[in-house]
């Protein structure tokens, strides 16, 4: 969970009342913003917040927004105004094959402190720490805007040119330098890397404010209690990321008072369909929800006037039609995606004391699932022929999958906001965790035999999720004189013990040796493949010892048995 420190005094002026000192009684008051005190000490409140899809409330701003709204001191949806402006940035063709997207924003009229100037800084970091993954998605820059010749220019560079003095620094460096030698080029450098132009951010003099996402400058990057007049800027690789964490940081910018100006994006390729894009945008999130289907959810008789009001103090707009609510969340909020988190806003504030746990109507007994007693059934055959069973995570990545597989591009579905690159995609088949599993072993004593059963996701556009969940098993056998007869037998054996008819037909196969790999058929319906991994795809892995393998459907294969298994 994010943590956050904030002062107390800071956090009570900006909601407009006193909050409890005992942590039990503040616990109760924060809850509704999904807040949970850790400790005080002194004037320093320590958050934890327990929603790690709330960015916006990782702020004492943003939290203070949305206790307000809890307390019923300021509900509704908030209006952001945002006055006219000519601030522009033009962004260089180049950048669409590097750090694509940025997005603007100007705050005038703030009164900075020392305190709400450290607040800025743990909110950047917490944002870009992780909703922007490491600033790969998207990293912040924040800039005194009365120091910037305007307009401002989102170019590439090369690494030993445009050298300027970076933040902590007294010397001019170039970027390869600051690479190099700045702490923070360190920490991101690898970001830029496999480039041979980085991104520069420059004002029309020809002054550099940053080198995204890397560092600021250390004239017109940094923030005082001088400063005024604030340019928020947002750079990543992709776009709702960038545009929401701008979203974010103005709003809490203009919780202090700041008016809001913003910045024109002049794009030489298309972004959301356009190539000029005024940021931020503020339009609120529209969700439609049904009275009757929150009230089956949450076991309610609410009406939905008093669904709108408990909303109101989520900061929505509510308009009635008969049976439905049209909902406007605000802009800010990226954890709005569908109905369901809607109906979490209205249980919260209903309250979940008032929620009565309802016991079941009928005694039940536990038993395991028909799949699941099949899929026990499969592992004890697989172990009764020598085989070690592993378990490998549901989350891998593409270069796995396809990649190391020889197998074609293919559509999987993707984890939207990954922690890393290595775990980016579901599964869509066993063999390659295998793989993966052997070729960390290859130091160890041969024969290896190893398998797994468990779950994989396909695609699937007729499902109302448009993916399916399949279980599968898969076996591998690795010593330096493994053959496709060898792997026949095994599978042969495992489906005689299952009870079914099988025929092995030849098939051709990306990550199997021509004319020897295998289609398996029960009852013509194709379950599985075997056969000997191509040299090629052992080589991409890393492995020297040949490899015959197998993967079957248990989804198709089960449903004819799973009730005798």
């Amino acid at each position: 969970m994010p943590t956050i420190e904030v002062s107390m005094n800071d956090l009570e002026n900006l909601i407009g009342r006193k909050l409890p000192r005992d942590i039990e009684e503040l616990n109760d008051v924060l809850q509704a913003a999904k807040g949970e005190a850790e400790r005080i000490e002194g004037d320093r409140l320590t958050l934890s917040m327990e929603d790690k899809n709330r960015p916006d409330l990782w702020s004492v701003e943003g939290f203070a927004l949305e206790m307000r709204g809890a307390l019923g001191i300021g509900k509704g949806l908030p209006s952001v105004q945002m006055k006219k402006s000519n601030f522009t940035v033009k962004v260089d063709i180049g950048l669409r094959e590097t750090r694509p997207y940025i997005a603007a924003a100007v705050v005038k009229g703030i009164k900075l402190t020392d305190e709400i100037i450290r607040g800025m800084m743990q909110t950047q970091d917490k944002i870009d720490g992780t909703y922007g993954r490491g600033r790969r998605k998207s990293s912040t820059g924040l800039y005194d805007s009365s120091m910037l010749a305007w307009p401002l220019s989102y170019g590439l560079g090369s690494p030993h040119e445009n050298a300027f003095v970076p933040l902590g620094f007294e010397e001019k460096m170039t970027p390869a330098d600051i690479i190099r030698k700045h702490p923070k080029g360190q920490e991101y450098g690898s970001l830029l890397a496999s480039f041979q132009k980085w991104p520069i951010f420059k004002d029309s003099e020809g002054k550099v404010l940053s080198l995204p996402p890397v560092t600021n400058s250390a004239d017109l990057g940094k923030i005082t209690e001088a400063t005024t007049d604030v340019l928020i800027e947002v750079t990543g690789t992709d776009w709702p990321t960038v545009s929401n964490v701008l979203r974010i940081m103005t709003v809490a910018l203009a919780e202090r008072g700041g008016q809001v100006f913003p910045v024109t994006i002049e794009y030489p390729y298309s972004v959301g369909g356009s190539r000029k894009l005024i940021t931020p945008d503020f339009e609120p999130r529209k969700v439609k929800i049904k009275v009757d289907e929150i009230n089956r959810l949450l076991g309610t008789e609410l009406s939905g006037t008093q669904m709108g009001a408990l909303l109101s103090k989520a900061h929505c707009k509510t308009r009635s039609k008969g049976n439905v609510l049209n909902v406007l969340a605000p802009a800010w909020r990226t954890d709005v995606m569908h109905w369901a988190d809607i109906a979490e806003d209205i249980a919260i504030h209903h309250g979940y004391q008032k929620f009565e746990p309802i016991p079941p109507a009928l005694p039940t007994v536990g038993a395991a699932a028909p799949k699941e007693r099949y899929s026990d059934r499969v592992r004890e055959l697989l172990i009764g022929l020598k085989m070690q069973e592993v378990l490998n995570f549901t989350l891998t990545n593409t270069n796995d999958l396809l990649k190391k597989m020889s197998m074609p591009a293919e559509k999987l579905i993707e984890i939207e906001n990954p922690v890393s690159s290595e775990y980016s995609v579901l599964r869509n088949w066993l063999l390659p965790g295998l793989l993966r599993f052997l070729a960390a072993n290859r130091i160890h004593d041969y024969p290896q035999k190893v398998f797994e059963v468990g779950d994989c996701v396909v695609t699937d556009t007729i499902a109302a999720e448009r993916s399916r969940t399949v279980r599968k098993a898969a076996f591998a056998v690795t010593h330096d004189k493994v053959n496709f007869t060898e792997m026949k037998s095994e599978v042969e054996s495992i489906l005689r013990n299952l009870g079914v008819e099988w025929s092995i037909s030849p098939q051709s196969h990306p990550s199997f040796i021509e004319s020897r790999c295998g289609e398996i058929k029960v009852k013509g319906r194709a379950i599985g493949f075997l056969g000997e991994i191509k040299p090629e795809v052992l080589a991409n892995w890393g492995m020297e010892m040949p490899v015959i393998a197998a993967e079957i459907d248990l989804e198709t294969l089960a449903p004819q048995n799973a009730e005798q298994a």
